[in-house]
Formats: C-alpha cells, structure tokens, sequence
C-alpha cells in the first residue's frame, strides 16, 4: 500500500508538471473523450470478468482516467490516463512528440526517485505503432517489498495521448495496448 501511494504521489507529481506546462490548452469530457469532436472509445481484456471498469476525469478536465480495478481483493490493478491536447494558437505544440515528452518526463521522475527499469517490451498498439512497456521497480520504505509496475505511453490520434500505469501481467498489459482504440 505504501508502494502504490508513492507511486501516485510521482504520478501527481508528473500531472502537476503537465498541468503547470500546458493550463491554457484544455478540452470538456463528458463520458468519452472530447477534442475536436467527441470520440468513444474501446479495448479488450483478456479476462475481463475479473475487473471492474471506471472513468474520471482530472486535471482541467483535460485529462481523463480509466481505471481497472481487480475484483480479486489481491488483484492487480491498472490505470489508462488519456490526454487531451488541443493547443491556442500561442505556443504551437508538435503533437507527434507529445507522448515522447510525456515518455521523458515520467521516466526521468522514475529515476529520480531512485526507481529503475528492470525491462523494456516493445509491442503493437492498435493503430499499428510501436508503443514500448517499460517495467520498472520503484523502492520501497524499509522492510518492504520494491513496487513493480508496467508504464507505456503512446498516441490514440493526433490530439489524444495514453499514459498507462499497469501491475497486471505483461500479457494483459500488452492486450491493453493493442486494442485500445477510438471508434469512428
């Protein structure tokens, strides 16, 4: 437990970074992501009977969390954080970095913190780009067990970006990527 609520004091940390960057460019959400145009969204899971599904949105509301929770009082757990970046016009953003820089920014906090990646996968997301999981282990306090996790970062379409935390196993964490996608 303290593992997790360190890890999500560095994911609030990289958050608050994104928000103090980029406060000025925002989007509305509403149950689906919205931008330019509101868009459904969908993925698949390997045993989905065993989780539980939910949406908040955070951050300006220009950033919406999808978290799948096991039903297992054990379980492992993931979170898909999908950002929404439309710029205004001021500071012109090179949307195809995007997820590279988020990338940088997350994976240097990592390190910072004294986390490390432990391996690098990399696999197929669902429009067909590569999309590397990186596993990494963040220390934890004393007599406890490291907290390893899976993080990956890629693009959905030119305006929304995924920051996914996963502890489930590289086989549902790589289901996750292929087949999460915005439906026309």
């Amino acid at each position: 437990m303290v593992n997790k609520m360190r890890f999500s004091k560095i994911m609030v940390l990289c958050m608050t970074l994104y928000a103090i960057c980029f406060l000025p460019t925002y989007a509305a959400f509403e149950g689906r992501i919205s931008v330019v145009e509101e868009r459904n969204i969908s993925l698949d899971m390997i045993s989905e009977s065993e989780y539980n599904i939910s949406k908040n949105a955070s951050v300006a509301m220009a950033i919406q969390d999808i978290s799948i929770n096991s039903t297992e009082p054990m379980g492992k757990n993931a979170s898909i954080m999908i950002m929404s970046l439309v710029g205004d016009g001021s500071l012109p953003i090179n949307q195809d970095e995007f997820s590279s820089f988020m990338e940088t920014i997350f994976m240097g906090t990592i390190k910072l913190t004294n986390g490390k990646e432990i391996a690098a996968t990399m696999v197929n997301s669902s429009q067909g780009k590569n999309v590397t999981l990186h596993t990494i282990l963040v220390p934890a306090p004393k007599n406890m067990p490291a907290n390893e996790s899976i993080i990956a970062f890629w693009d959905l379409d030119e305006f929304n970006h995924v920051v996914l935390t996963s502890e489930m196993d590289l086989n549902n964490t790589t289901q996750i990527v292929e087949t999460l996608k915005l439906l026309p």
